[in-house]
């Protein structure tokens, strides 16, 4: 599915991301571990497009696309959900679920719409509640659940998340880590940044963990989980 080799990504003088290699099968999640500014972020966006690599290959299915876009990765079926719950504050709960559409709006009808919305809202049943709610009045669980619903709703191949339980309650924590598991299960590949070491691992087949730009170690999560280097810098306490 996703097959990152040799990436690297230099900011100027800084070099973010050096010959960093990631595998991802379909419906498999990846876990992306390591302290802040180690360049996980750097590489969700360099999968997207955001961000341009200086050296290495990406490719999606065989498919390279290391020079492409956002737009057109996202065509692709890649999708991202950044860090920090970007939400459309001013829309309402259904009109930013409908934004999660805008690269099908055209050809998807009314009654498709409702078919997705009706889906969201048996996930979430908060959302429903709240469909006509304008978006920054939610909580920021709700947020949470929000903008993870509109990346899903166009049915990713690939699907990105930014530290998704980033100042989140721990029950909110679990329900939304309960969801990514069975977004894997239905078959999107996921790959996901995340500091809560444990939990991500949890749920994970698969760990890289980014120090300095580099992976620094790489292997199954039931591996990484009695690592002794894993567990004194990152599962010391979970």
């Amino acid at each position: 599915m996703l097959s990152i080799k040799g990436l690297e990504v230099r900011y100027g003088a800084i070099h973010a991301l050096k010959g960093v290699d990631v595998e991802l099968k379909e419906g498999e999640i990846a876990a992306v571990i390591g302290s802040n500014g180690a360049g996980k972020t750097t590489l969700l966006q360099a999968v997207l497009g955001l961000v341009r690599p200086n050296a290495g290959v990406i490719e999606l299915g065989g498919k390279p696309i290391t020079r492409m876009s956002a737009n057109k990765t996202s065509n692709l079926g890649v999708s991202l959900v950044p860090e920090g719950r970007e939400v459309f504050g001013t829309l309402t709960v259904t009109e930013n679920l409908r934004m999660g559409l805008k690269k099908k709006i055209g050809s998807v009808t009314k009654r498709q719409f409702e078919k997705e919305l009706e889906l969201v809202f048996e996930r979430f049943p908060r959302l429903h509640e709240r469909r006509n709610q304008l978006a920054f009045t939610l909580s920021g669980g709700e947020q949470q659940m929000l903008v993870l619903s509109r990346a899903m709703i166009s049915k990713p191949r690939l699907l990105l998340l930014d530290e998704p339980s980033l100042g989140l309650a721990p029950i909110i924590v679990n329900e939304i880590f309960a969801t990514i598991n069975e977004l894997a299960y239905e078959g999107t590949a996921i790959l996901l940044v995340e500091q809560m070491a444990h939990k991500a691992l949890s749920i994970a087949k698969r760990g890289y963990v980014v120090d300095n730009g580099s992976i620094a170690l790489q292997g199954s999560s039931t591996a990484l989980l009695n690592d002794d280097r894993m567990i004194k810098a990152y599962l010391g306490a979970h």
